[in-house]
């Protein structure tokens, strides 16, 4: 997802947004361990992608 795309959603929907990403990367963490993935770049762009909303969310809360 773009952060453009972020931008435009409201409070609500990035908590939801957080949330979704937050699991996935805890998936995305369980394959790796597992060796069910060797996708190891999932995770680094999960954890941006929630710096992202966290960051958004804070600019959004002052």
């Amino acid at each position: 997802m773009k952060i453009q795309e972020l931008r435009q959603m409201n409070v609500k929907k990035l908590y939801e947004q957080l949330r979704k990403t937050q699991r996935e990367l805890a998936v995305s963490r369980f394959h790796v361990k597992t060796q069910q993935s060797a996708d190891t770049s999932q995770i680094s762009k999960k954890r941006r992608m929630i710096a992202q909303i966290k960051t958004l969310l804070n600019n959004q809360a002052s």
